[in-house]
């Protein structure tokens, strides 16, 4: 298994840093979690061919994790008409949107190609390659609104994606599979609290190393991250665009 970061901004794109998206390679199949980033035009800066997307994962509807998501549907629709794609989303609403859209400028949608998802934390996706489930998250609890946080395992590894949680993680929203399983890596967004808030539970985890992705502001959360790979006796590191992990 191989992850590359294609966007490990927050909710601003900034300077060599796009929005949230990440690409696992399993075999000769790819799948992404999230698609803030530009997803099309980073596959093919990559390299990659659209045609082995099996499957995108979605952890929640804000732009800056689904964005990307339409430009690649549109270009599946009428362009890349030998690839077909399921594609999971947490609302219907968002769904329904999406797919308007993509008719509208696309005159038509192929539904048979483009499948959209609805999905829930009962949910759990699983192919020749890959299972993937899905742990709700108080992110946007304050809304009303689903979020998750998505678990790969895949070739014998175990991956936890945290999504988006709460402000300061005041929901203690880190989720439990962190300290009941060993997992191989733990990508953990920073942009909704500091490493003194998330510390304490890194302290309590099975995890054998930290990717921390998604870091907003303050910039001196990189330099925290630094230290805190000293503090602690597992692999403790900050991602950029263009980073890989491979297992």
């Amino acid at each position: 298994m191989k992850i590359t970061f294609l966007g490990t901004s927050h909710g601003v794109v900034e300077k060599n840093r796009h929005r949230s998206s990440a690409m696992i390679e399993v075999g000769n199949a790819i799948y992404l979690i999230d698609a803030g980033a530009p997803v099309v035009d980073e596959l093919i800066n990559h390299d990659k061919k659209i045609q082995d997307v099996k499957a995108i994962f979605t952890t929640h509807r804000d732009g800056d994790h689904v964005n990307g998501l339409l430009t690649y549907a549109e270009l599946l629709n009428w362009f890349y008409k030998d690839a077909s794609v399921d594609i999971y989303m947490t609302e219907q609403v968002l769904i329904d949107a999406f797919k308007n859209l993509i008719k509208l400028v696309g005159n038509g949608l192929d539904e048979n190609r483009i499948r959209f998802n609805l999905f829930d934390e009962k949910f759990v996706y699983k192919d020749e390659n890959i299972k993937v489930s899905f742990i709700p998250t108080c992110h946007l609890k304050w809304r009303g609104l689903p979020a998750y946080s998505i678990f790969i395992e895949a070739e014998g590894k175990k991956v936890l994606f945290s999504g988006d949680l709460s402000n300061g993680i005041k929901e203690n929203d880190v989720p439990k599979i962190l300290f009941e399983e060993e997992i191989d890596a733990f990508i953990c967004e920073l942009a909704h609290f500091s490493i003194d808030e998330i510390k304490p539970y890194l302290l309590k985890s099975k995890t054998k190393a930290v990717y921390f992705n998604h870091i907003g502001y303050p910039t001196t959360r990189f330099e925290d991250v630094k230290e805190l790979n000293g503090e602690l006796n597992i692999l403790v590191k900050s991602v950029n665009d263009g980073d890989e992990i491979e297992f």
